[in-house]
């Protein structure tokens, strides 16, 4: 017979099956132990009525919560239950990094019941709201018990939970606060015990019937000539349509998913550096800022001295935006997409851009190169960066695409830290089901060298990662602190490592291999990845 944890554990993931969060993380613990019974059965299907899930079990929490970030990244939303204490703790970083970024994770931790907090007992903290504010959600859950509807309590909890992670709000209930926008929740879920298995019938669910409030009436995009528009961070294809249709300039971030069409300005950050460039921001009449832009201090200064500035989807929550913004929308409107027919004065503004920028030059041996031979390796297969020197060369090197056509290219520009950048990728190819290469730091490798541990029974991605080892942190040497004195900078900047890349990646179960010019990265390029595999590029 089932216990009451274990009855509403199976209704729990039922629900979360029924409203497509299908890719679930587990970490083991006794006190999560229900949950954990239930996803097991859910995983192996063998029990009646039983939903589908894709069950991704690891045993440490800090990568579990960013393997989930690349799964939700995948596939729209995931989850990852922890057990109690600092279990929970452990999902922060990946949880501030899905807030600020936008992303759907169901984080659901198991705890001791409330009748045991501050009592000195076991693995027992206040986790009702160590998540913080970067939930859009936070349910504290009493025990399940005996004599009550647990099937329904589950319902309505996953609803709420899912109305939330999506800014909606669901028959009869108050709707979400205003500026909300999508995001992560978190259910503490108190369990008393037993805690162990126990037979018992798995409930029918449904997805929960969401409403969205009307969007408020919007005016139409400025008639302004001297235009410019900046798409950051998940922008979408809609910057460059709107780009294209008013003749306005495009400045894309390689993670915006706009660099295509025949407004984009590839080299965009390279020409804001120069006194063209600033000639050009200060004539600027009107920026437009879809997504979140944080790679360029020219793309700041830009935005900082508008004339006029809007902005839509701009990360999440999105009234996060820069306080001289005119007008803030959570979406692009239909209306500014319709074509909107740049006069002749609009065309000549989009030609003094193209014309001021110059296309880089990667033939020398460096991150530029290597940028550039991974991303000609790739194509339009998925493509993961580490958020620090990186994705800048990224930027710097990568192409405008076709119209349509822009490339899918994912980095952790939420917060822009480099922890869990290969649980990212991980994720990330274990939701899509494909290859995915990520171009990574070795500092960003060694930080999340842990995100590369798959147990034996468990699925492996097919994962590929470029290392670039400069032994530290390369990119402090182009910023104020490089005029510090050597040493001190040394140690407490670049923070040089000495480690042997490859005997980490062997202790991971990972192929590995050196290079050190563009024809041997070409050469360990040439065939799709097979399981887990790192190549070093070694630069001086």
């Amino acid at each position: 017979m089932a216990s009451p944890a274990m009855t509403f554990s199976r209704a729990v993931v039922a629900n979360l099956a029924a409203n497509d969060v299908r890719d679930i993380v587990l970490c083991p613990g006794s006190r999560s132990g229900p949950l954990a019974h239930a996803l097991a059965e859910a995983a192996e299907g063998i029990v009646l009525g039983t939903p589908r899930i894709r069950l991704h079990v690891r045993i440490d929490e800090r990568a579990a919560g960013f393997l989930a970030l690349g799964l939700a990244i995948a596939n729209g939303a995931s989850a990852v239950v922890t057990t109690s204490g600092t279990a929970a703790g452990n999902l922060l970083p990946a949880i501030m990094e899905a807030h600020h970024s936008g992303v759907r994770i169901f984080a659901i931790t198991a705890d001791r019941p409330f009748d045991l907090r501050a009592t000195g007992a076991n693995q027992t903290t206040n986790q009702r709201t160590i998540l913080g504010p970067f939930v859009r959600l936070a349910r504290d859950v009493m025990p399940p018990g005996p004599g009550r509807d647990l099937a329904a309590e589950a319902a309505g909890l996953v609803r709420e939970a899912v109305a939330r992670s999506v800014g909606a709000r669901w028959a009869g209930a108050p709707p979400s606060p205003p500026g909300i926008g999508t995001g992560p929740v978190h259910l503490n879920l108190q369990f008393a015990e037993p805690l162990g298995p126990g037979r018992g019938p798995w409930p029918a669910a449904v997805a929960a019937d969401l409403t969205f409030e009307p969007e408020a009436s919007v005016p139409p995009l400025p008639t302004a000539e001297r235009g410019v528009v900046v798409a950051g961070d998940r922008a979408g294809p809609a910057a460059a349509t709107i780009a294209a249709s008013r003749g306005w300039p495009l400045l894309a971030e390689p993670t915006s998913g706009a660099r295509a069409g025949a407004s984009v300005v590839p080299a965009y950050a390279a020409l804001l550096a120069t006194q063209e460039g600033k000639a050009l921001i200060d004539e600027t009449e009107f920026v437009l800022l879809i997504g979140r832009a944080t790679l360029s201090r020219g793309v700041r200064a830009l935005i900082d001295g508008a004339a006029t500035l809007w902005v839509a989807r701009h990360g999440s929550p999105w009234r996060e935006a820069p306080v001289r913004a005119e007008l803030v929308v959570p979406d692009v409107p239909f209306d500014w997409i319709r074509a909107g027919g740049g006069s002749a004065e609009g065309r000549s503004w989009l030609a003094r851009w193209h014309d001021a920028a110059t296309a880089p030059r990667t033939t020398a041996w460096g991150i530029d190169a290597i940028a550039a031979t991974v991303l000609e390796s790739v194509g339009e297969a998925p493509l993961v960066v580490g958020s620090s020197l990186a994705i800048r060369a990224v930027d710097a090197v990568l192409p405008g695409a076709p119209a349509h056509d822009a490339r899918r290219i994912v980095a952790n520009r939420g917060l822009a830290g480099i922890d869990g950048t290969l649980a990212t990728a991980s994720g990330l190819a274990l939701g899509l089901d494909e290859p995915v290469t990520a171009l990574v730091g070795d500092l960003t490798f060694l930080h999340d060298a842990g995100g590369l541990l798959v147990g034996p029974l468990e699925r492996r991605p097919s994962l590929r990662i470029v290392v670039v080892n400069d032994n530290g942190g390369g990119i402090f040497s182009g910023i104020e602190h490089a005029g510090a004195d050597p040493d001190a900078f040394a140690r407490v900047f670049t923070t040089p490592h000495g480690v042997d890349l490859g005997t980490v990646a062997h202790a991971y179960g990972a192929s590995h291999e050196r290079v050190a010019d563009v024809e041997g990265l070409r050469r360990a390029l040439a065939n799709p990845p097979v399981g887990v595999e790192v190549i070093e590029a070694t630069i001086p």
